[in-house]
């Protein structure tokens, strides 16, 4: 993203704060949901609503670009699964959009020609060899992820880690750490919450990890962080210490809804997709993006450790100790 388009990203988020406005300055668009993995901690995979068209995608960038939408990221299911995922990504360019992508790496190679445009592709990791490939579910799954890496690095395009925080690589933080060092790229770190309509919380609870097992692996995040390795982590400081008393955490006003959202694979517009509505969440395939958008309910949250979304709404309560993370993101 431009440097006038860094200052604009900002002025958008003041124009939120302070005049009320909705401006869904950051989007993720869940593309499909098909998967070949099978993760432990998400159900996406097993909802088998159809693959929005190429049209309708379209149509919803086009409406996102008109309300002043600076980024996109492409998620699911695995979007690489797409075979016209170089056309959506292609057209978000065209409009003016930064295009992301999250993916855990299959078909990375036979798709590599129409990524080009990926201003970052976000890789899915969850540990070592035989830990990433037993949650995948999948044998094969870790090596996918890092010929996705290796693969998009050589054709010039910018690629960050995610590693979602279980029981089984709570001891592996720093080998993900390594990678990310490897590669010279950064990685995030976000604990685990249940998808809303996805896997629940009773289901996850074989997943948790021991609390202080987890505490004490943040606070060594955090000392690395201040220690040298800041430009191996994309969290910040403040969002590190932020986590440090999940499942819980200190109160922090959130922007989803106003600032940023997720559509999803059948048009739903939620605020974010990891909470409960009192009432159904409206449909952009339906209303328009600019109606679903003003109609969106309420968010009512106990807060959450997603990188992403927690470090916009550090800005957006004017906490600029994640400035850095976030102008990063939105190089």
């Amino acid at each position: 993203m431009k440097p006038l388009a860094k200052l604009g990203a900002l002025r958008d988020l003041a124009a939120v704060k302070f005049l009320g406005r909705r401006i869904p300055v950051a989007v993720r668009m869940q593309i499909t949901n098909r998967c070949p993995n099978r993760c432990a901690y998400c159900s996406v995979w097993s909802d088998e609503a159809p693959d929005p068209s190429r049209e309708k995608i379209f149509s919803v960038m086009e409406q996102l670009g008109e309300l002043g939408t600076r980024k996109v990221s492409f998620s699911g299911g695995e979007p690489l699964l797409r075979d016209d995922i170089g056309e959506i990504i292609g057209r978000c360019k065209e409009l003016g959009i930064s295009p992301e992508m999250n993916s855990r790496g299959t078909l990375i190679e036979r798709r590599i020609a129409g990524l080009k445009g990926l201003d970052l592709l976000k890789v899915s990791v969850d540990g070592p060899e035989e830990v990433h490939d037993a949650l995948s579910a999948r044998k094969g799954a870790f090596r996918d992820c890092v010929k996705a890496i290796e693969t998009a690095q050589a054709a010039g395009i910018r690629v960050s880690l995610a590693t979602t925080i279980t029981r089984h690589n709570i001891g592996h933080l720093d080998f993900i750490l390594g990678l990310a060092k490897k590669y010279g790229i950064r990685a995030a770190f976000q604990p685990l919450k249940p998808l809303y309509r996805g896997v629940g919380a009773e289901e996850m609870r074989d997943l948790y990890p021991p609390r202080e097992e987890y505490r004490r692996q943040i606070a060594r995040l955090a000392e690395l962080k201040a220690d040298g390795w800041a430009g191996y982590m994309r969290n910040s400081l403040i969002g590190l210490r932020h986590i440090m008393d999940w499942p819980g955490y200190p109160a922090l006003p959130c922007s989803a809804g106003r600032l940023f959202c997720v559509i999803d694979t059948d048009g739903t517009f939620y605020p974010c997709d990891r909470i409960d509505y009192a009432t159904e969440p409206p449909n952009c395939f339906e209303t328009g993006v600019g109606a679903a958008l003003e109609s969106a309910p309420p968010v009512k949250c106990g807060g959450c450790g997603f990188c992403g979304s927690l470090e916009l709404n550090f800005l957006y309560n004017f906490r600029f100790g994640t400035l850095k993370e976030v102008l990063w993101l939105l190089k």
